[in-house]
């Protein structure tokens, strides 16, 4: 080969879950999990839900990201290290679950489907907006579809 190490990933670790508890002023609280990942992540927000899932990708080497990410100055290099808050016990059941699978990160985005469990429901999507698109669409339904 050319140099590029070949690796074979299950396609059982690319399914990632989130399971969201809250979602007022479209802020949602919850938890993130992978079977393959070490432990449950805990969420306070879109950015903190993106930001594990792309360092779980990451850690998993799972869809290598084909550009760098950009950042205004030099605090991608603290931010990496930073580790999110295990997971809490939570009472109750969530208020909506889903299953994510990422399939590629390219053109500095993610491609994948991510699958509404509650509803039975699927969509692909071709970038992370798409994807907040289709969150924001299930999580704002007061009852879910029959």
């Amino acid at each position: 080969m050319d140099g590029i190490s070949q690796r074979f990933v299950r396609y059982e670790t690319r399914i990632t879950f989130i399971h969201v508890y809250s979602y007022e002023n479209r802020n949602p609280k919850g938890v993130l999990s992978n079977p393959f990942y070490p432990k449950d992540q805990a969420f306070d927000g879109l950015i903190q839900l993106l930001n594990l899932i792309e360092n779980m990708l990451n850690a998993l080497g799972l869809s290598q990201q084909n550009v760098e990410q950009r950042v205004f100055h030099q605090m991608k290099k603290t931010f990496a290290k930073s580790q999110p808050a295990p997971a809490q016990p939570t009472n109750g059941k969530p208020i909506a679950s889903f299953q994510i699978s990422v399939l590629f990160r390219q053109n500095a985005s993610w491609q994948g489907s991510v699958r509404w469990i509650d509803c039975n429901l699927e969509a692909q999507f071709r970038s992370v907006l798409e994807l907040i698109g289709l969150l924001d669409s299930a999580l704002s339904v007061q009852k879910p579809p029959l």
